[in-house]
């Protein structure tokens, strides 16, 4: 019995000894890329924004209009784009979506609120569109408020490109929402 562990030892002693001599004069992308391991370690990730934006705007125009946007990132809601590097590393940066919570009163009574992001807008493009775009901004536009309605703009961009879609969104004194898509610059689709 004695001998039967003593010849135990002996083989797995051996066995450990020649267990990774083939990688011993490899490099470690080798080693990476035999085990598939290789794009996990050579991935870099970056989100953007890196830390959670909130802006909180509260206006009262002068016909009486208040209007409260609480404009957001998403926090669990991501579009990536992945670079690939010449040394076969990629950069993926995931761009957080965001959005932006409503409400409007008109002398300090409510008479709307919702959420505006994507959805509200998805019959205006395609799905395509919408997959890769990105709300960029929410406003007030003074110039074409009047005393009977309220004008929002909202702008949506795909990731790295110049393709935009910009629209209005006019509430009325009544709390009805009209959703309008206008056309700011050149590269919209």
């Amino acid at each position: 019995m004695k001998k039967l562990i003593f010849l135990i030892l002996i083989i797995s002693i051996v066995f450990a000894h020649f267990d990774g001599q083939d990688r011993k004069y490899s490099n470690s992308r080798d080693v990476l890329q035999s085990t598939n391991l290789l794009e996990s370690f050579s991935k870099k990730v970056k989100f953007t924004p890196e830390e959670p934006v909130v802006i909180v705007t509260d206006t009262i125009l002068s016909s009486g209009f208040e209007v409260k946007l609480k404009y957001n990132s998403i926090e669990n809601n991501f579009i990536s784009n992945i670079i690939a590097a010449e040394d076969q590393s990629a950069q993926e940066t995931l761009y957080k979506d965001f959005e932006a919570e409503l409400k409007v009163l008109i002398h300090g009574e409510l008479i709307t609120e919702g959420l505006i992001n994507k959805g509200l807008f998805k019959n205006y493009a395609n799905t395509e569109f919408w997959k890769h775009a990105i709300m960029q901004h929410v406003w007030i536009d003074h110039e074409h408020s009047t005393e009977q309605y309220v004008q929002l703009n909202t702008s949506f961009r795909v990731l790295e490109t110049e393709t935009y879609k910009d629209f209005s969104i006019l509430i009325n004194s009544l709390g009805s929402i009209e959703i309008k898509e206008i056309n700011l610059l050149s590269n919209t689709i």
